[in-house]
């Protein structure tokens, strides 16, 4: 077995060392340097041979940098050294002396060292210094609840802490709290925030607490305690006048809720009262002429009657008239004209009732008299509305026809104000009519396929529902909100009065103690649900019936 014994170069260790090596005589002067030198400090070993030690020492450190004199002292100590620049270095020394007197050092720079060590120092000082600056008492908590680092803060609340527990200088306890939030941070290891009223003095302060190690890894507590007693204070002078304007505000509306419905109320009197005073005058200059009319017409049918029967005599008795009297039956189409007038009063009958029920209905809106209830066919009176309204429903230049679309069921007749309810039918198709022209206007087309769908069906034994729907613009839930609001409309000046739809929901739920109300949306048409009893006499409630049906 050989062993293989490693032989070190000490001459490569002195020259390819970071640290300075050097050989000084024993009258002070360098008689040999490794090439750290320059590296370190600036000099080549040419320059320094033969210089002498001391030169290159700070001044201020010659005192603690003289070398050893005695065989195989050994001597260490930190001093500054010369640089090639002019600065100093700080350099930490180990030197020795041989038996034949040489001596032997290695310095090592700790500039950089000692400028973090001041930067650290300095870093501390400015916490320190800072810390002492906080409003608020700071201090280090320990498990054993010693008090470590503490600010100027907590000395000025507590006074000074030294030789005490926590609960003494903090609480003046003889003895740890029973619950003690700042020691949950030691079993959570988290943050705990909480609020502790001094009760020496009646202070509130916001406690901060965080888990923090110090440099052996041991657990402490930093906890930070800030003075909120203004803050509290403010806080509950703020409640207080939070809740001396609330009951204010709310004073002040229902002070103005019972102004504006006073304001409402007033209006409301003064235009039904204008409006009252205004139908009266209409509906006695109307009625005088259409009673006339209505009368006359009733006599024109019987004259017209005899007429005829007359004329059939004629025809009869005088089969074969004179070629002059021939030639004038068909210029005028004597049997179109005989066949047409019939209808032409009835029309006329139609027209002339139908403006006596419409003047009747505006008298009832202004409580001016009561119409007749009866037992009337609903059909008949959404027929007659559509044979008024036929003239709006055909083709115009500017509008293409429209289409009405009748989902009637079989219903019985129904107890109502017929002449009220047919006024509802005008009104909401009136609306219907108008939405789809709007329509075509924004649309410009001429060629839409414009409907309005009517239909009615039986709810049940006790209740019917008529459905009038279009598919023009439709409106938006701000719109609807206000629907059936006395004098609203969306109408331009002189269109529209805004008290079609709120005459009609009068009619139908004050009337006939029915429903009436609007589904829409902007883009998808309109749809007006009436709900009615059949018998008025029934104590049925309108809110028994499902929304949907």
């Amino acid at each position: 077995m050989s062993s293989k014994i490693t032989v070190f170069n000490l001459e490569d260790f002195f020259y390819l060392s970071s640290d300075l090596f050097c050989i000084i005589g024993q009258d002070g002067f360098y008689q040999q340097v490794n090439p750290a030198w320059e590296q370190v400090l600036g000099w080549k070993a040419e320059n320094l041979i033969g210089y002498p030690w001391l030169e290159l020492v700070h001044p201020e450190d010659i005192t603690i940098s003289h070398l050893p004199t005695q065989p195989q002292q050994q001597l260490h100590w930190e001093s500054r050294y010369l640089h090639k620049d002019g600065s100093y270095r700080w350099l930490c020394w180990s030197l020795s002396t041989s038996e034949k007197g040489l001596i032997y050092a290695v310095g090592k720079d700790i500039s950089q060292q000692l400028r973090r060590i001041e930067a650290l120092q300095t870093e501390r000082e400015s916490l320190y210094n800072l810390l002492n600056q906080l409003p608020a008492f700071l201090y280090l908590q320990p498990k054993d609840y010693g008090v470590g680092f503490y600010n100027q803060r907590f000395r000025e609340v507590f006074g000074d802490p030294t030789g005490k527990r926590c609960y003494e200088a903090i609480a003046g306890l003889k003895q740890p709290c029973p619950e003690c939030p700042t020691f949950r941070v030691f079993d959570s290891n988290a943050p705990q925030l909480w609020e502790w009223v001094d009760s020496k003095t009646g202070r509130v302060y916001q406690i901060y607490d965080y888990p923090f190690k110090d440099m052996n890894g041991e657990p402490m507590v930093v906890e930070m305690g800030l003075d909120i007693t203004a803050v509290k204070k403010a806080e509950a002078a703020l409640r207080q006048r939070e809740q001396e304007l609330t009951l204010k505000n709310q004073q002040l509306q229902e002070t103005l809720e019972q102004l504006q419905k006073t304001q409402a109320q007033l209006i409301q009197t003064e235009k039904m009262s204008s409006l009252g005073q205004l139908v009266a005058g209409i509906a006695h200059e109307i009625n005088n002429p259409i009673n006339f009319i209505n009368g006359n017409i009733t006599h024109a049918k019987e004259y017209i009657q005899q007429l005829l029967k007359i004329l059939l005599l004629y025809q009869k008795e005088y089969p074969h008239p004179t070629p002059v009297i021939q030639e004038g039956i068909e210029a005028i189409e004597l049997d179109f004209v005989i066949q047409d007038l019939q209808k032409l009063l009835d029309s006329m009958q139609m027209g002339s009732d139908r403006i006596r029920n419409i003047v009747l209905s505006l008298r009832n809106f202004s409580r001016l008299d009561e119409a007749e209830m009866k037992a009337v066919d609903v059909h008949s009176g959404i027929d007659s509305t559509l044979m008024i309204l036929q003239n709006r429903l055909k083709a115009k230049p500017n509008n293409s026809q429209i289409q009405i679309i009748k989902e009637y069921a079989q219903l019985p007749l129904i107890e109502c104000y017929a002449g009220q309810l047919n006024q509802v039918f005008m009104n909401i198709i009136t609306n219907a009519i108008d939405a789809l022209e709007e329509l075509h206007v924004k649309n410009q087309e001429s060629s839409c396929n414009s409907q309005i769908t009517i239909s009615t069906k039986l709810l049940n034994s006790n209740w019917v529902a008529i459905e009038i729907a279009d598919n023009g613009l439709g409106m938006s839930q701000e719109v609807q909100q206000r629907l059936f609001d006395p004098f609203f409309t969306t109408k331009i000046v002189g269109k529209g009065t805004g008290l079609g739809m709120s005459i009609s929901y009068q009619i139908v739920t004050e009337k006939h103690q029915g429903q009436l109300r609007c589904i829409s949306s902007l883009g998808e048409g309109a749809t007006f649900k009436i709900e009615i009893p059949i018998r008025q006499n029934k104590s049925i409630q309108p809110n028994l019936l499902a929304d949907n049906k």
